[in-house]
């Protein structure tokens, strides 16, 4: 599931897109509210986590904004102010759950899904696409109805192209989804890459993740 962070504070946006991907959610990020609103016009997310006090262009404002142009986004909001008035104000904004900072990821992450199951957005289990299936709760991808065994990583390149299909993922932001784990020191390696893309196509077919300008791959018809 896709899921757009609206925060301005970089440590903790860096640190919730961290830990979502832990969760297998697919994070991207915004810095201020209009950031926000034009990723929005220009992508789909399944959810927002978002900020209430931001500058540029605020939480409320960028709720108001969405309602004017008749756009409806699952919403969590967070904030460090956790007055009554200011709770019932975002709901009326069309909120659907609300968080005070600091908070627990594990209730985040709870309030997420439960946001995602009351709007009946069903977070897939599996994706097919042609000839090739994934189960992403079981974490295994069949050929021609045949199992097909990868490593971790390799798989960890299916799944995360497969969640975002359609739509061309740089390298740089494949490398972060697959090596999370080695983020702080990680220096992007091309070849390392490309021959994990190579290994899956020769078990998937050559047309399976196609290649866009050198910097892209994307699953698509």
């Amino acid at each position: 599931m896709k899921i757009l962070i609206v925060e301005d504070n970089l440590l903790l946006r860096e640190n919730l897109e961290f830990l979502l991907k832990k969760f297998q959610f697919v994070p991207e990020s915004a810095a201020n509210g209009q950031i926000a609103f034009e990723k929005i016009c220009s992508s789909k997310y399944d959810a927002m986590i978002l900020d209430v006090n931001m500058p540029v262009l605020n939480g409320k404002e960028l709720l108001q904004k969405l309602s004017q142009n008749n756009i409806n986004i699952p919403i969590i909001a967070l904030t460090s102010d956790g007055m009554l008035a200011d709770k019932i104000e975002m709901f009326e904004l069309w909120v659907d759950d609300y968080l005070t900072k600091p908070f627990e990821v594990e209730e985040l992450v709870m309030r997420l899904r439960s946001i995602l199951k009351r709007g009946e957005i069903k977070i897939d289990t599996k994706k097919i696409h042609k000839n090739v299936e994934i189960n992403f709760t079981k974490k295994k991808v069949y050929f021609e109805n045949n199992e097909i065994i990868f490593s971790n990583k390799l798989y960890l390149i299916i799944e995360f192209l497969m969640k975002n299909i359609w739509y061309p993922q740089n390298k740089a932001k494949l490398m972060e989804y697959v090596w999370w784990e080695q983020e702080e020191n990680l220096e992007f390696n091309s070849t390392t890459l490309e021959s994990h893309i190579y290994s899956i196509r020769k078990k998937l077919g050559k047309d399976f993740i196609k290649t866009v300008k050198w910097i892209w791959y994307i699953i698509e018809e």
